[in-house]
């Protein structure tokens, strides 16, 4: 295992420059860091190009789950794996993982998709609850927070490597299920329909927005769906990623319901 102790490696360099979304871009690579998260990413067998440990460290966990396995791995001086990190308490292990990696689709009957949302913490709870509830896959739209920086991923929770994300800058994709008989489901404040009114069974895309605008008029005019979420105690909104978790867990429940049946 080679050891990398000065700021001027070129490995070192290229791999800081993965913390700018630009750079990540345009390698198709990204980082990820700590100890649950790497594991995650070596259960699911994506492309890992490269293994970094803070040196001196000692961690029976990390040594497992590496044993067998054969990663380009690198000891990094203690100064320089700090500047890797993100975390404030980093646990001694960051990876590089290649972007484009393919991820089989799922069976489910429902994307869901994220319009604008900004908050890496909501975006990253959404990936998660899609992937536990097992929808076909994420949409994204143009303006939504980069689901590979370091606290989205953190979010996800391993969820990422297993939950294919579909960047519709255009919504060529959306609108492509659209005309292939997928209903968009938009949640609106202003919507008449109760949503626990609405029959869920069939192929659906379940729409969330900006946590501060909500859904873009862009999507509504798409909608061949629109409902509100009943607030009986009249708070004013719902956190996006309650939102979502909501609508997806109804329809997991319509479509057990329906199988049942």
């Amino acid at each position: 295992m080679l050891k990398i102790e000065s700021k001027e490696n070129k490995l070192f360099k290229d791999t800081k420059k993965l913390k700018e979304k630009k750079w990540r871009i345009k390698n198709k690579k990204y980082l990820i860091e700590g100890v649950r998260i790497v594991e995650e990413a070596i259960k699911a067998k994506v492309k890992i190009d490269a293994i970094f440990l803070e040196e001196d460290l000692e961690d029976a966990r990390i040594n497992a789950f590496l044993e067998g396995q054969s990663f380009n791995s690198y000891v990094l001086s203690k100064e320089l794996f700090k500047s890797l990190c993100s975390t404030e308490a980093p646990q001694g292990i960051i990876a590089i993982v290649d972007l484009s990696n393919s991820i089989e689709k799922k069976s489910g009957n429902f994307y869901i998709l994220a319009d604008k949302v900004q908050d890496p913490g909501n975006m990253g709870t959404i990936i998660r609850t899609a992937h536990a509830a097992n929808a076909k896959g994420v949409i994204i739209t143009k303006g939504t927070v980069d689901i590979y920086n370091e606290k989205t991923i953190r979010s996800t929770m391993g969820s990422i490597f297993y939950l294919p994300v579909i960047e519709d800058q255009d919504l060529e994709f959306t609108k492509k299920l659209i005309d292939n008989g997928y209903k968009l489901l938009v949640s609106a404040l202003d919507a008449e329909k109760n949503f626990f009114e609405e029959d869920l069974s069939g192929s659906y895309i379940i729409a969330v927005g900006n946590e501060g605008n909500g859904v873009s008029d862009e999507i509504k005019d798409l909608a061949t769906v629109k409902v509100k979420i009943p607030m009986p105690g009249e708070a004013e909104s719902l956190n996006v990623s309650v939102a979502c978790a909501i609508m997806i867990y109804e329809k997991v429940r319509q479509n057990l319901s329906n199988a049942i049946e």
